[in-house]
């Protein structure tokens, strides 16, 4: 009796499994337009108008070389859908694909979306960009992106991107780390929200090794700030506790400043005339880079360090 409850339990967590992963599938793909404006659904096959689905396991076949970028920032899934046009309009006859991601959390979703922020700021979920057919806009744990293949397109895509945007009722918390950073001084959207080495190294090249013990525990902002006409990158790191970012410091120390680093020497010469910076707070590592000005350089750490407390 007790081993056809147990197998009944197993039974009844496989389906309740299954349904959550089917709610999952169905809400994503509610997201999708259903045409407009003389645009209807196509499908990669003859005669199919459903969406792909994409997962973990099969991004690849849709994205050969880029997945890792996208599983970097755990990604869950992918809807994506192409539409077609009725029109005689030449300009139409090109489809457009929309591809909406949803990924584990909002602070990802706009750590995907910050991985390349160019484009003409648009007024479309929590932050949007339009450039040369190409929109994409974050919101809550979706990242959406829409693509035309003529700009002249623009006025069709964003009419998407609308729709979209009204489907995602829940808005999300974009990454705390972006509090933690002075705005004076800033470049615009130069921000870029990550958690792994081969994110920093496709942004900013470190090193070919992980000598800042990054992974998934560890929340990563790169940003550019502009001091007249000298442009400092600072790289701030949260780990899960003050060892673990002590570790890091050390690491750093060691492989990339060679040990030139100390309490009292915080800036350091790597080259002629190319300055670094490091600091430690609390759980926090904090990396100074392109600096030029030892002044310049320890008033952005100490700028820095005046926001995490």
């Amino acid at each position: 009796m007790k081993l056809k409850i147990k197998i009944l339990g197993f039974t009844l967590v496989a389906i309740l499994l299954a349904l959550n992963l089917n709610c999952a599938q169905e809400n994503l793909t509610n997201l999708l337009p259903g045409g407009k404006d003389g645009w209807v659904r196509s499908g990669k096959s003859a005669g199919s108008i459903g969406p792909e689905i994409y997962d973990r396991k099969n991004l690849f076949d849709y994205m050969d070389g880029g997945a890792e970028l996208y599983s970097a920032y755990d990604f869950q899934k992918l809807a994506v859908q192409r539409y077609l046009s009725d029109s005689a309009d030449s300009v139409r006859k090109n489809p457009l694909t929309v591809e909406i991601y949803q990924m584990n959390s909002s602070p990802d979703a706009y750590g995907l979306f910050s991985f390349d922020q160019e484009g003409e700021m648009v007024q479309l979920g929590q932050k949007g960009v339009y450039g040369y057919g190409l929109l994409r806009f974050w919101k809550g744990r979706f990242l959406v992106r829409i693509l035309g293949s003529q700009d002249n397109l623009k006025e069709t895509i964003l009419k998407f991107g609308l729709e979209i945007d009204r489907k995602i009722k829940t808005k999300g918390k974009p990454p705390e780390l972006l509090s933690k950073i002075p705005k004076d001084n800033q470049i615009p959207n130069s921000d870029h929200f990550f958690h792994k080495q081969i994110i920093l190294n496709n942004l900013y090249f470190v090193s070919d090794k992980n000598i800042l013990n990054l992974s998934d525990e560890t929340d990563c902002l790169l940003a550019d700030f502009k001091f007249d006409e000298q442009i400092l990158k600072l790289l701030l790191i949260k780990y899960p506790d003050y060892k673990k970012a002590k570790d890091a410091y050390e690491s750093f120390n060691k492989f990339y400043l060679k040990n030139e680093a100390s309490e009292k020497t915080k800036i350091i010469e790597i080259e002629e005339g190319k300055l670094v910076g490091m600091d430690l707070e609390k759980n926090y590592l904090l990396l100074v880079f392109e600096g030029k000005d030892k002044k310049i350089i320890l008033q952005l750490l100490d700028s820095v360090k005046n926001s995490l407390e």
